[in-house]
């Protein structure tokens, strides 16, 4: 029987020592050069820049058995993004030369995480486009339904919880909106009785209706 590339991938990273962050621990500034490559096994973690004015932007949120960086893992571009702990997690690290020796003799694992990154893009592009075309209702609408597709768990009553722990902020660093303009549109949804939430996790009570409000097709 053939092993899972999944376990390979988190089998050759898991050889060294764990690294443990607390919740909001930067884990790689925008000005360091990588020491390796970093593979997340337990948590989240969010991948964000700067505007000039200071304004925060998140790009991607990485989760159990992602790795990054990814533009400097494959052609060594430094990016000035950081990477920064949405909740305690638990890390392994390994060089560079070594994965990329690892990939070159197992191409069912590269060819695993090529399909991870591809659907993650895709979910940028989606993302791009709703920004560009979308009303400030509509873009909230389709980050919540982005975020129900690759962190939700659908609950005995049909509800989809998202198990990232998100506040208005988080959402609106994800939209490139103001906090304010977020609560607005999350409020309204509450009142259509599609969204409920507890705490900072968000419960999607229809993921029929919130996507036809996000306008995808």
């Amino acid at each position: 029987m053939k092993a899972d590339p999944a376990e390979k991938l988190r089998d050759f990273f898991v050889k060294g020592k764990p690294r443990l962050y607390k919740k909001g621990e930067v884990i790689l500034r925008g000005d360091e050069i990588p020491n390796g490559i970093f593979f997340l096994n337990k948590g989240y973690v969010k991948n964000y820049s700067f505007s000039e004015k200071g304004t925060e932007f998140t790009f991607i949120i990485s989760r159990k058995g992602d790795f990054f960086p990814l533009a400097w893992t494959f052609v060594k571009t430094r990016k000035p993004y950081f990477f920064e702990a949405i909740t305690p997690c638990v890390i392994y690290r390994q060089s560079r030369d070594d994965f990329l020796a690892f990939l070159l003799t197992n191409p069912d694992v590269l060819f695993y995480i090529t399909g991870r990154i591809t659907n993650r893009v895709d979910g940028l592009l989606e993302r791009m486009e709703h920004m560009v075309f979308g009303n400030a209702y509509e873009r909230v609408c389709s980050i919540l339904y982005i975020l129900s597709e690759r962190f939700g768990e659908k609950k005995i009553n049909s509800e989809i919880v998202i198990l990232l722990p998100l506040t208005h902020k988080d959402i609106a660093n994800l939209l490139g909106m103001a906090r304010e303009t977020v609560s607005v549109e999350i409020a309204k949804l509450k009142n259509e009785k599609i969204l409920k939430t507890a705490g900072k996790y968000f419960y999607i009570r229809s993921l029929k209706k919130l996507r036809e409000k996000a306008m995808i097709s």
